[in-house]
């Protein structure tokens, strides 16, 4: 039995009695958020709308800066028309499928990729507890996991939201670096592999060669990883090599990428041409071109997987984590699985 978002939407804010018009305009417009979210992330939920529209209804939110609005019926003149609202209204998504992951996934989303203060995440929780809480109530279908992990997920006082590129964000970085074959090649290892900037610096020339399907890491406490090798990365490492000085080979054989002398880059050097290209992206708030480092690339990797609708239990696994902060999941995937994880990757090729 399926339940329909608006119908359910519609059917709590009219059982919301007794409050103020404005408390209620607030609480269908959080529900708003969660609903783009699930449109925009998690499609497989939905069961009205035409998925092209997606397109559209990305180009609309760029143009109103991330904001729902339908200028037609606004009171305030604009300048030109956006529809991003009215595109929304025009899905609809089954919350019977709804799963923990989604809620994990949303506010994940929210706090890595919005920058919204304490007080807006705890309001957008609360409406999105009360939502499910008189669902579950009501005896709708919705799965009482999701309830769970509504009442168990908390926004902690002195929280510091993760920072990751958003999509738009990595395209652009993406393209400043491009000039630097090996540069490129460095960050999209750990863009599209999750790396750890000790385990980039460690890769060998033999370990991505055209064909090689993946490469298994061993990881704290001696964990073993299996990491699929994008065909992205392939073909900019292979493209690499042909520019590449000859490598100098040290104790752990002949490095993959090299300093202008030859021998395996330090993890140093990956710092510093991170900084110098942050300052060139533009659409880069301050936080993020002052704080971009290595280690926020493998947090782009995870937050960007999740965003395209990858089984948490994947990235769990593409990243080693024993525990990953944001699942209590910990069932095994086998390595097919990973490599259609990694296929998934919503950036997709990158213009080189």
């Amino acid at each position: 039995m399926s339940l329909s978002f608006d119908r359910a939407c519609e059917y709590f804010i009219d059982s919301l009695t007794g409050r103020s018009e404005q408390t209620r305009q607030a609480y269908y417009l959080d529900l708003l958020q969660f609903k783009l979210y699930l449109v925009r992330f998690r499609r497989h939920l939905i069961t009205k709308g035409n998925p092209d529209d997606i397109e559209r209804l990305e180009a609309e939110l760029r143009r109103a800066r991330g904001k729902l609005v339908d200028t037609r019926y606004s009171r305030r003149n604009h300048r030109q028309e956006v529809r991003s609202r009215a595109l929304l209204d025009t899905f609809d998504l089954d919350l019977s499928r709804l799963s923990k992951e989604d809620i994990v996934g949303y506010f994940g989303y929210l706090e890595s990729g919005k920058s919204l203060s304490r007080a807006t995440l705890n309001r957008r929780l609360a409406s999105l507890r009360r939502f499910v809480r008189m669902l579950v109530k009501e005896k709708y279908p919705v799965p009482q996991e999701v309830l769970e992990k509504l009442d168990d997920f908390e926004i902690g006082r002195d929280r510091r939201l993760p920072i990751a590129l958003d999509r738009d964000e990595a395209v652009e970085f993406l393209d400043i670096v491009a000039k630097n074959p090996r540069d490129y090649a460095i960050i999209l290892v750990m863009i599209y592999m999750g790396l750890r900037i000790s385990e980039v610096v460690q890769l060998n020339d033999s370990d991505i060669q055209e064909g090689t399907p993946g490469i298994s890491f061993r990881g704290k406490g001696g964990k073993e990883r299996y990491v699929p090798v994008h065909p992205a990365v392939r073909e900019a490492v292979l493209a690499y090599k042909k520019v590449r000085p000859e490598p100098e080979p040290d104790e752990t054989g002949v490095p993959l990428f090299v300093s202008r002398w030859r021998r395996r880059i330090d993890p140093s050097t990956i710092r510093k041409f991170i900084k110098r290209y942050a300052q060139e992206a533009v659409s880069l708030d301050n936080r993020k071109r002052q704080k971009l480092s290595p280690h926020k690339f493998r947090h782009t990797f995870a937050t960007l997987l999740l965003q395209g609708d990858v089984d948490i239990r994947y990235i769990q696994e593409l990243l080693g984590h024993e525990n990953l902060s944001t699942t209590e999941i910990y069932t095994r995937v086998h390595k097919a699985d990973l490599e259609k994880a990694i296929d998934r990757h919503p950036l997709g090729m990158p213009r080189s």
